[in-house]
């Protein structure tokens, strides 16, 4: 190993990973497999359902049941990873059948418009900011909201609610970590469905 290797830096990133498959067919599987009807980990990417495990959860073992029952069933479905790699940009890699295997390293989109930057965040690590969004939850109908969710290299997780028509910003929640911050807010919207950046911007 040469000088180069030896002084080379390293470091745990975070990671994201999607499984992606039609609603029937993650339904069925999850329901086969007996998970909890609102799962936090279920979310909605692309006109799918997906599911959804990062470096914050404990393991993975959940994910590959599911790859398994939906194997044995005959079922499509993909696997989509993002690598956090610094402030704005990640790595975004693609697992399908039937296609190469690809990966990009490019800027994260803006999922979100400008003013989003300029609401007032509850953290739910206190129990101020839990009480602050408890607040704010209650004076929104559940129905009519998402949530885009995602964590940094920091190890900062923030999540954007969103109004779906007309699109707006209304609160942000930010917590220690993805996961965390996943279960609190379906403690308080408890069919709120999540969204996350899993697509490169076309430029790198």
């Amino acid at each position: 190993m040469d000088a180069a290797d030896t002084s080379r830096e390293s470091a745990n990133l975070h990671v994201s990973t999607l499984l992606v498959a039609p609603e029937r067919a993650l339904n069925n599987a999850l329901d086969q497999l007996g998970f909890a009807e609102n799962d936090d980990r279920v979310i909605e990417h692309e006109g799918k359902l997906a599911f959804i495990t990062c470096s914050h959860d404990p393991d993975c073992d959940d994910m590959f049941a599911l790859i398994a029952e939906l194997a044995a069933r005959g079922e499509s479905w993909e696997l989509q990873f993002r690598i956090d790699t610094g402030e704005g940009r990640a790595i975004f890699q693609r697992l399908s059948r039937h296609q190469r295997v690809e990966a990009i390293d490019s800027s994260v989109p803006i999922e979100t418009d400008d003013t989003a930057a300029e609401l007032p965040t509850h953290d739910i690590d206190t129990d101020t900011g839990r009480a602050e969004l408890a607040r704010a939850v209650d004076r929104i109908d559940p129905a009519e909201v998402f949530v885009t969710i995602g964590s940094h290299p920091k190890g900062h997780a923030t999540a954007v609610i969103l109004r779906r028509n007309p699109r707006r910003a209304l609160f942000v929640a930010a917590g220690a970590h993805e996961a965390s911050l996943r279960a609190a807010i379906r403690e308080k919207l408890p069919t709120v469905m999540f969204a996350v950046t899993m697509k490169p911007t076309d430029g790198t």
